[in-house]
């Protein structure tokens, strides 16, 4: 690996985790909004999050593409070459730094799945809830429901207005 592809591929590590703890600090964020009901805030998060994630896959296919050209030049097959087996080949120093910012990557990854996954789970259970107590309190919406005109409309689209807070 030459000096450049190494300096260009650190930068990129180093750039995919600042944008994991922006995931993650977004990720609270939405957990915040949605639990205090501020759906345009949790709308614009959920923005911010796509752009960073477009973001980090362009990042990502820029390491991808570093790899692929040192795999080449070491005579590598693409398929089932991973980081380390780059890692092993390059000098001490530089082995240790990128294999160090490799590791907090896979850890940041797995803080944000782990946090994506229990915001899902607790979206999934709100919306569960909230369902059944709409089923049993209004029992006409279950079912189809047709318009005046007779095309079928889902029952649990329909606007409500409440006059409490659930």
């Amino acid at each position: 690996m030459t000096v450049d592809q190494y300096s260009e591929c650190a930068l990129i590590l180093k750039q995919e985790i600042e944008l994991l703890e922006q995931i993650r600090a977004l990720q609270d964020q939405v957990k915040n909004a949605v639990t205090n009901r501020q759906w345009t805030d949790f709308e614009a998060h959920l923005g911010s999050l796509a752009a960073i994630g477009d973001e980090f896959e362009a990042l990502d296919l820029e390491r991808i593409a570093i790899f692929t050209n040192y795999a080449k030049q070491l005579g590598f097959n693409n398929e089932g070459v991973g980081f380390y087996s780059f890692a092993a080949r390059l000098p001490e120093a530089e082995r240790r730094e990128l294999s160090e910012l490799y590791r907090r990557i896979k850890m940041k990854t797995l803080e944000v799945r782990f946090t994506n996954d229990s915001l899902t789970d607790y979206l999934n259970e709100t919306q569960a809830v909230v369902s059944g107590f709409l089923e049993e309190v209004f029992p006409d919406r279950r079912g189809k429901i047709y318009t005046r005109q007779g095309t079928q409309i889902s029952p649990d689209m329909r606007s409500m207005v409440l006059n409490q807070s659930l």
